[in-house]
């Protein structure tokens, strides 16, 4: 089959659940390959002209790979668009995780380094309590800002309700339109977006968070802090951020990206890893002595949960892509 059916069937598993794309891909090559035969006939070899032909009919009359995939999906897709559904799937699965384990973090460390006598009674209940709110907050924007693009998307689910005055879908529209490489952008994106609050981090005052009484506003960094260990943590997401645009700009991943991603996401955790274990890198108004090493062991632990937890995120969808 030529390049156009590859796009065709990948926009139409493109909205699909991954456990049951490789199934339903075959099945639907399967069946065009099958009508562009039927159309073509048993008779003389058919020149490349016409099977071209047979086959832009045989998806013209398939029709709108979008409208296509509704017929595998066995649960409604109401909430985001079709054209959106998968990002939206793998924003909550790759933030919602995130912002958990920061939540978590921060509060953990806040309330060791600024109570004298620490309860774990009230630990759990700040924690479960700002937790849950960070939480549906993440998840309110995932909505909102995902939900915003669909409605400018191409195909997305406001121009499918009826009475709707759209152009038809032509096959034509699959040249400006490849379901993979659109969401590998918009994950990119996403990722860019991650980079750059994790960059501000090092500048984030904590009345932000309010907790500016605890320092005088100050960061949450030590201030002391050597530069170096700055400029080596700017470096790496500078890298990572690197690595994103090169796949923004060819909108595909490629198996050797992904281990320089996993490379430099091991990278910068040893590096985060060694700053915690030799340096006081949080400001020391935020600690004291007898929480210090307890603060390190967890920040340590939730800086490689986190890097774990991505690796097995990004692994699982370039599977899923290929």
């Amino acid at each position: 089959m030529s390049a156009l059916t590859d796009i065709y069937v990948d926009t139409v598993i493109g909205h699909l659940p991954e456990k049951s794309r490789d199934d339903i891909a075959a099945e639907i090559k399967a069946t065009i390959n099958d009508m562009v035969e039927d159309r073509l006939g048993d008779g003389s070899p058919s020149t490349d002209s016409q099977t071209a032909a047979a086959e832009r009919e045989v998806l013209e009359e398939l029709g709108d790979p979008v409208l296509l995939s509704r017929e595998y999906t066995n649960s409604p897709q109401h909430l985001i668009g079709p054209n959106s559904y998968p990002l939206f799937i793998w924003s909550l699965r790759w933030v919602l995780p995130a912002v958990a384990a920061l939540s978590v973090l921060t509060n953990v460390i806040v309330h060791i380094g600024s109570t004298p006598q620490v309860q774990l009674g009230a630990l759990l209940g700040q924690t479960i309590g700002s937790t849950v709110t960070a939480l549906l907050t993440a998840f309110a924007v995932i909505t909102i800002l995902i939900g915003l693009g669909d409605r400018n998307k191409d195909g997305g689910a406001a121009e499918k309700l009826p009475g709707s005055k759209s152009e038809p879908w032509s096959v034509d529209d699959l040249h400006r339109k490849d379901a993979r490489g659109s969401q590998i952008r918009a994950e990119v994106v996403l990722n860019l977006i991650f980079l750059v609050l994790l960059a501000l981090i090092p500048l984030i005052p904590t009345s932000l968070v309010y907790v500016g009484h605890l320092n005088n506003g100050e960061t949450f960094i030590n201030p002391d802090l050597g530069s170096g260990w700055l400029l080596g943590y700017w470096g790496f997401l500078a890298l990572m951020a690197v690595i994103e645009v090169i796949k923004l700009v060819r909108s595909s991943t490629s198996a050797v990206l992904i281990i320089t991603g996993v490379v430099l996401d091991v990278a910068m955790a040893v590096f985060l890893t060694i700053a915690l274990l030799t340096q006081q890198v949080l400001h020391p108004d935020l600690t004291s002595a007898s929480s210090a090493e307890v603060q390190q062991i967890i920040t340590v632990i939730a800086i490689w949960a986190i890097v774990i937890w991505d690796q097995i995120s990004t692994w699982r969808a370039h599977r899923a892509n290929r």
